[in-house]
């Protein structure tokens, strides 16, 4: 039995599933949470399904099918205990945030994940660091399930792909990808209205934010390495939100003499984020030496230090 079968199976077994993705969700936790739950629908065996949010939704991914559905953590009509719970796309337990306890009390646990720093930590383990995107993994459940493969799903998992590929730009972009999302066209999944989504489509805040930002960036080792700092005070003086600081270091990294670019985000508990991405360096294990972890080329980590304390341990590693 493939790690498909076993997930598969898993799933078929339980009446009750909670379904969760990572604190901050991007395009590929929300995408496949949202694709998961749909294929999940369709199976009678399931009198109780549902799908959990740590955090705001995003408005860049607001127009995902079945987003009404999510739920916070603390919402009245979840269980206590479910017979499954199924995390995606989180490198480590912890990344489930406030929604842990949930996943904890489940009778069963199910963790799908590409993040090479993903070690397992449920009782199914089905980590594939070369895939794409989870969504690329969530693709071999349609078979093994049994169920359709619809529009909403369509939608959902080319979305996870489209945005953990950076527009299929990234090195994890292989000829598997480009035949999975074929299937996906063939089911619905609009390229053109998804991208538009997903990149051409920001609030006015997020743009003002990502021009403070790079404005305020600075440049280490012959502009090799360059950072900037999102403190809570610059986020209210423009009415941003968390969520519009995505993509900032994927534009930093674009400058062409920059191997490594960094965000450091101040959280409201006065801790800080940080973000790497890379043109080739393994990122992944500095984001893992400060407890964090990743990809080879995008990782990030979480500090308990104030910003400038972060900033200073992390530059001067």
């Amino acid at each position: 039995m493939n790690r498909a079968q076993k997930a598969a199976e898993s799933i078929k077994k339980a009446k009750t599933i909670i379904i969760f993705h990572h604190v901050a969700p991007d395009g590929d936790g929300l995408g496949s949470s949202l694709a998961l739950r749909e294929m999940i629908s369709q199976l009678d065996s399931v009198n109780k399904l549902d799908a959990v949010i740590t955090g705001k939704i995003p408005d860049t991914y607001k127009f995902l099918p079945g987003i009404e559905y999510l739920k916070k953590s603390n919402d009245n009509s979840l269980h206590q205990s479910y017979d499954l719970a199924i995390a995606l796309d989180c490198a480590c337990k912890d990344r489930l945030g406030d929604a842990e306890e949930l996943f904890n009390n489940a009778r069963s646990t199910l963790n799908i994940d590409h993040h090479i720093s993903d070690d397992g930590f449920a009782d199914i383990d089905w980590i594939e660091p070369k895939a794409s995107a989870t969504g690329e993994i969530l693709f071999k459940l349609i078979e093994p399930l049994g169920i359709k493969l619809t529009q909403n799903i369509a939608i959902g998992l080319y979305t996870a792909i489209l945005t953990d590929t950076g527009g299929f730009k990234f090195e994890n972009t292989k000829p598997e990808t480009f035949k999975i999302c074929a299937e996906l066209l063939d089911a619905g999944a609009d390229p053109v209205n998804i991208y538009n989504r997903c990149y051409e489509s920001k609030p006015l805040a997020m743009v003002q934010l990502h021009a403070r930002a790079i404005d305020n960036a600075i440049y280490l080792e012959n502009n090799e390495i360059v950072y900037t700092k999102i403190t809570r005070k610059l986020l209210e003086e423009i009415n941003a939100s968390d969520d519009h600081i995505d993509g900032i270091t994927e534009t930093l990294r674009q400058i062409d003499s920059v191997k490594i670019a960094l965000v450091f985000k101040e959280t409201t508990r006065g801790t800080t984020k940080v973000s790497f991405r890379s043109n080739g360096i393994n990122v992944c294990e500095i984001a893992s030496f400060f407890g964090g972890g990743g990809h080879k080329l995008a990782s990030g980590c979480l500090l308990e230090k104030n910003i400038e304390g972060t900033v200073n341990d992390v530059i001067t590693t």
